[in-house]
């Protein structure tokens, strides 16, 4: 299973931003702004010197002048495109640059550019804001890479099955997240309440139906980036990627639980009312994915025993 597509790194380390401006008094001005931000900062005054750089080390963005005597901004980041495709790239540029900057732009060689003298706040808040939507899109190409390579669905849902949701789980624990400001991704676990007295109510032929159905309402429920699986049984297991740090897992599992039981459903022209249990776990650097699993499951069953219905957080 290979990852090479992206660049995640340990929590404790920070996103990696190579700056290049031919005057080095610019170059050392965004190192002390973005390291005080907690960014790892590469500087170079050349182009040609940061282009080799980018050869042999992974970035995740990159910040450039337009204006530089080896070589353009523009033409400097789409050499930078060619070899990392999936950085991040910033153009300074000045107002007599503009036709430039738009050419740039429409081609896809930036995904943002500011004038010259930038505005502190404004281009931390644009590189906080890249920086989130790349890992999204990071997350994104290694998920398709998953579910391409693995081809194992629930028959019954159609829905990823066990397996690949802790292979999943296992990649998440090997990249991490490197952004701050950003919350780990967590391993949630869910049944459905009753589901025996369902299917005793409604007949056994109707038991794959309520399935299909809490599956169509997890995914309907949740953000496209995040993972929704049968496990066995009525259990579906879901991995929330990572998300702002102030939306706690907590709300997003009760936000889930609430709108699965706010109606009444028709099966098969049966009225059923449907609630679920709930547990997560978070993932962390090095985890192993079947004691996630594990910790996981003893806190459903925790919520579970404590009267259903109810969402809980695994330790």
């Amino acid at each position: 299973m290979s990852f090479n597509d992206s660049r995640y790194l340990d929590r404790t380390e920070a996103a990696k931003i190579l700056c290049v401006d031919d005057e080095e008094s610019v170059v050392n001005s965004l190192r002390r702004l973005l390291r005080s931000s907690h960014y790892e900062v590469i500087g170079f005054t050349s182009a040609i010197e940061a282009i080799n750089y980018l050869e042999a080390h992974e970035v995740d963005l990159i910040i450039s002048d337009m204006r530089m005597p080896e070589m353009s901004g523009d033409k400097f980041l789409a050499r930078a495109s060619a070899i990392a495709p999936h950085t991040v790239r910033i153009l300074l540029t000045g107002y007599s640059d503009f036709d430039a900057t738009i050419s740039a732009i429409n081609e896809g060689r930036i995904h943002r550019y500011m004038a010259k003298p930038w505005d502190n706040t404004e281009l931390v808040r644009i590189i906080g804001e890249e920086l989130v939507q790349k890992q999204r899109e990071d997350e994104r190409r290694n998920y398709d890479s998953l579910v391409k390579s693995l081809v194992v669905t629930d028959s019954v849902t159609g829905l990823l099955n066990r397996q690949a949701l802790l292979d999943q789980v296992e990649a998440q624990a090997i990249v991490g997240t490197s952004l701050p400001g950003v919350a780990p991704s967590y391993l949630v676990l869910l049944d459905i309440d009753n589901f025996k007295t369902i299917v005793e109510r409604v007949g056994p032929q109707t038991s794959d139906d309520v399935l299909k159905l809490v599956g169509r309402l997890l995914t309907f429920n949740l953000r496209s980036g995040d993972i929704v699986s049968r496990v066995e049984g009525d259990c579906f297991g879901l991995m929330i990627n990572q998300f702002a740090a102030e939306d706690c897992i907590s709300g997003i599992m009760e936000r889930v639980r609430t709108k699965i039981a706010s109606r009444t459903y028709l099966v098969r022209n049966q009225k059923i009312d449907i609630t679920i249990s709930l547990a997560a776990k978070a993932i962390d650097i090095g985890d192993d994915p079947e004691q996630l699993f594990e910790s996981a499951m003893l806190g459903l069953k925790r919520a579970k025993k404590e009267g259903k219905n109810r969402s809980e957080i695994a330790y």
